[in-house]
């Protein structure tokens, strides 16, 4: 009987530290094949059925499609251009333009990979067809829970965010392209906290 208990043990001890060493390693590896621009981050090679098993693996954790290598590319930010955390509770300012694409959205998800739902009436998402821009085709999108005359993006709640632009159709999903692109900026305004 104390034999059983042993291996039962031992058996308990090797699955929850096999598990945890698994889960440290797909987190620890966000780094294989990630391109950097600015405080956006992306990884082209994501959605090929060549990825990397530590890209297949994080996408299984968060359960969010991902886009093919010819569909497009998601740049992902956390941080503001001050590298600080982005907080649902603060205001932003996105300003800049984006890389040639037949169309791109930006939305705002929690760090569990789901879309932050603001009050009913209230924008979760934008696209660029109807973006308001100025002459030079730049544009500048405030991103907080304060309505905001022009282009808004609403988030609610409090904690961390994370901002996903996605760029569909373009020729900036091909991995060598990624890291020479001009993104927009992301500039803290005012927060509610402080």
């Amino acid at each position: 009987m104390r034999f059983t208990i042993l291996v039962m043990v031992a058996v308990g001890i090797a699955l929850y530290f096999g598990g945890w060493s698994a889960r440290w390693a797909v987190q620890q590896s966000s780094e294989i094949g990630t391109v950097v621009v600015g405080h956006w981050q992306a990884n082209p090679l994501s959605g090929a059925p060549d990825a990397d098993p530590y890209s297949k693996a994080r996408l299984a954790m968060v359960g969010n499609l991902t886009l093919g290598i010819g569909e497009g590319i998601q740049f992902r930010s956390i941080r503001d251009e001050l590298d600080r955390p982005l907080r649902r509770e603060c205001g932003y300012v996105i300003a800049g333009t984006t890389p040639p694409s037949r169309i791109f959205t930006l939305a705002a998800y929690l760090p569990d990979g789901q879309l932050i739902q603001p009050s009913a009436g209230r924008p979760g998402w934008l696209t660029s067809n109807n973006l308001m821009r100025n002459e030079d085709n730049s544009f500048e999108i405030a991103v907080g829970p304060s309505a905001r005359a022009g282009n808004w993006l609403a988030t609610s709640g409090s904690g961390q965010m994370t901002l996903v632009l996605s760029l569909y159709d373009t020729p900036a999903s091909a991995a060598s392209g990624a890291s020479s692109l001009s993104l927009p900026t992301i500039r803290r305004e005012a927060c509610a906290n402080g």
